[in-house]
């Protein structure tokens, strides 16, 4: 790939060809669909601030989640008393 060239991590050229990739298919949707290019970018600004969102929100909820785990192990008596 063109990326080994360029002396690039495996992640990051995947990470430059899938917005390539991206790119290319807004840009062939565009063209069929006779949308100019100015709303062009507007959508691919839109489709990344999506995706920013989604991995925001993701965040939170792991957060969210780790703390209530944390809370319920601290709450939690480490060695119960067993009676019969």
């Amino acid at each position: 790939m063109i990326f080994s060239l360029l002396k690039i991590r495996k992640k990051t050229s995947a990470v430059i060809a899938g917005v390539l990739i991206g790119v290319a298919c807004l840009w062939g949707i565009a063209m069929w669909q006779d949308i100019s290019p100015r709303q062009l970018f507007t959508l691919f600004l839109a489709s990344i601030a999506l995706i920013f969102g989604i991995i925001l929100l993701a965040f939170c909820l792991i957060t969210i989640a780790k703390l209530l785990q944390r809370l319920i192990k601290r709450n939690k008596p480490e060695n119960p008393d067993e009676s019969d």
